[in-house]
């Protein structure tokens, strides 16, 4: 039997209107609802500007049925696992959606937390990952743990900051309250132990992250700075040398830029001067130079404080590992002569310049050598003897020495968290490989630790081999 639906919601608007219900009723009856229940019964016409809606038929010849995946996974216990119990026997772990396993799909801590990172710092121009994880729980705290899980902190800090020395992990900014731990778990200093503690400008804990050579930056109240070392003492207060200056920037390659008197100069790691203050600015040395402004110019000085370049008329200096930019002209920092190569002015590459031609990209290497790269309009950059080149169409591609296309599409070099190895990672495409441009994973992120790459589809995720076997596989969280 079908179903009379009958528009009632027109009649209940009409009843509300309290006028002329009777006519309206009658109106509502002839013009909705008689027609309404013949067309119910089959016996009503369609008006003539009816749009007739054909009636598709599906092919369901290539339907299959649902399998579902096979999970790759075993568990540390039967009941959630929402705390890390430290162990030898774990070996390198892997996060995954705030919980962690190990490389054999053990699960040791369910996905309890909020968020897992990698502590890394920046190591020259490359970037230095420490083997230790920045824990967050849902309260908004932080713990740090090794990445074999061998140790583990409480959740007891309200940020950290990776530093030279292994993490600095604060309790209370504004008391400038923090621990310091290595990659062991070992701590390596607390900042109660500190006899400047009490003298440093609140909230500049932080700042004791910026170190290098054991020498961490210290801000006072009074606004001048120092560097203490692992065990609270300020570098040159016990030889009876300046200690405080009126400004500092950290240690960079063995020096550090100081302010006394309004002039900047440079120590290095035994506080001794080896540029003595005469500069009105001064900068961090990279790449074994550092640019000065003195005579009223800007200029570039090596370690021992000879002048490499006089740069008069330029406003800014940007210092790189091996070359220069002043003034829209790149130098080279061997030779401090201008990267022009046949009547163009060079970009830096990892190991010289390229410059852009009329057919394609051209690099010059620092050994003499050079590499061509038919097509290019933009040099992005090497892994190698990989180059990942911008063609002139606007495509990206990452191509050979013998200007030879390996991979075609957007790429980005990825980077090992635990072995530093470098990986091509195409996001269109969601494949991921290696330096040699060899395939080794599809379905995955741009994040690889320890030869696992993070991968997942509609239903699950874990970790993949570099063979493109799960060691890891379970369902996504709110997946259907």
């Amino acid at each position: 039997m079908k179903k009379r639906f009958i528009p009632l919601a027109l009649a209940l608007a009409l009843l509300l209107t309290g006028c002329g219900l009777a006519d309206q009723w009658n109106t509502v009856r002839e013009e909705y609802i008689e027609p309404a229940i013949e067309r119910a019964d089959g016996a009503g016409t369609e008006p003539e500007d009816a749009v007739a809606a054909p009636n598709i038929g599906t092919d369901r010849e290539l339907l299959t049925d649902y399998e579902r995946f096979e999970a790759v996974y075993s568990r540390a216990g039967a009941d959630t696992v929402s705390a890390l119990a430290p162990s030898d026997s774990y070996g390198r772990l892997l996060p995954f959606e705030g919980g962690l396993v190990t490389e054999s799909g053990r699960i040791v801590l369910d996905p309890v937390l909020a968020d897992i990172q990698t502590a890394s710092i920046s190591s020259g121009p490359d970037t230095e990952y420490l083997a230790i994880y920045i824990l967050q729980n849902t309260d908004g705290m932080y713990a740090v743990c090794g990445a074999d899980g061998s140790w583990i902190t409480g959740f007891d800090y309200v940020s950290v900051y990776p530093m030279e020395l292994g993490v600095l992990c604060v309790t209370d900014e504004e008391a400038n309250y923090a621990v310091c731990y290595g990659g062991d778990g070992a701590v390596v200093f607390d900042t109660a132990n500190f006899s400047d503690r009490y003298m440093m400008a609140a909230g500049s804990v932080s700042s004791l992250a910026q170190c290098e050579g054991g020498l961490m930056l210290c801000t006072y109240q009074a606004g001048s700075k120092s560097f203490l070392r692992a065990d609270g003492t300020a570098l040159n207060r016990l030889e009876g040398r300046t200690s405080y200056f009126e400004d500092a920037l950290p240690f960079s390659e063995g020096f550090a830029a100081v302010k006394i008197n309004g002039l900047w100069g440079y120590v290095d790691t035994t506080g001794e001067f080896v540029v003595q203050p005469q500069y009105s600015e001064a900068t961090s040395f990279t790449g074994g130079c550092a640019a000065v402004y003195g005579g009223g110019m800007w200029q570039v000085i090596d370690t021992t404080g000879a002048v490499r370049l006089e740069l008069p008329g330029v406003e800014s200096v940007t210092l790189g590992y091996g070359s220069l930019e002043a003034g829209g002209t790149y130098y080279n920092t061997t030779t401090f002569e201008p990267a022009v190569f046949y009547g163009y002015t060079g970009v830096p590459t990892d190991g010289g310049y390229w410059v852009k031609g009329e057919t394609g990209v051209r690099v010059f290497l620092a050994d003499g050598s050079e590499v061509y790269f038919s097509g290019a309009e933009e040099l992005l950059g090497r892994s190698g003897e990989l180059w990942l080149v911008r063609l002139a169409d606007g495509a990206e591609a990452v191509m050979d020495g013998y200007s030879r296309v390996v991979i075609f599409g957007e790429c980005s070099f990825v980077q090992d968290e635990a072995t530093g190895e470098t990986y091509i990672y195409n996001p269109g495409t969601s494949r991921l490989y290696n330096a040699s441009g060899v395939l080794v994973a599809e379905g995955c992120s741009g994040k690889v630790i320890d030869g696992h790459a993070w991968c997942e589809d509609s239903t699950s995720c874990g970790w993949k081999t570099t063979g493109g076997e799960w060691a890891f596989r379970v369902p996504v969280i709110g997946a259907d």
